[in-house]
C-alpha cells in the first residue's frame, strides 16, 4: 500500500489507577489548552485499568518535538510525576497514512 508521512505526534501516557477517568479528562483538557497549533488532540482511555494517553498531532516535526517543553506541559508532566511517583512517558511519532481506496 502507498504510504506517506502525514504529520507528527507527541504522546504523553500515564497511569492514574482505576476510577480516574474524570481526572484524566481534566489533564487532557489542560494539555489540549497548551497545544495551540496542533491539528488534533485526543485522549486514549482504559478507565478500568486507569491507563491513559494524550496524543497531539502536528504538521511539523519541530512542533511535535517542542510540545513537551512548553511551560504548561512541563508543569502538567511534573504534576503527574508527583501524583503517580513516576514521570509520564513522552514519545514522538512520525505518522503515516495508508491509501486503502482510490
Amino acid at each position: 500500500l502507498p504510504r506517506r508521512v502525514s504529520g507528527f505526534g507527541t504522546e504523553i501516557s500515564f497511569r492514574l489507577g482505576a476510577g480516574t477517568l474524570e481526572e484524566a479528562r481534566r489533564i487532557a483538557r489542560e494539555l489540549a489548552a497548551a497545544a495551540a497549533g496542533c491539528r488534533r488532540h485526543v485522549l486514549f482511555a482504559d478507565p478500568d485499568a486507569g491507563e491513559y494517553g494524550c496524543l497531539a498531532e502536528w504538521e511539523r516535526r519541530e512542533d511535535a518535538e517542542g510540545f513537551a517543553t512548553r511551560p504548561a506541559v512541563r508543569a502538567q508532566i511534573a504534576a503527574l510525576a508527583e501524583r503517580t511517583g513516576k514521570e509520564p512517558r513522552v514519545r514522538l511519532y512520525a505518522m503515516e497514512e495508508s491509501k486503502l481506496h482510490s
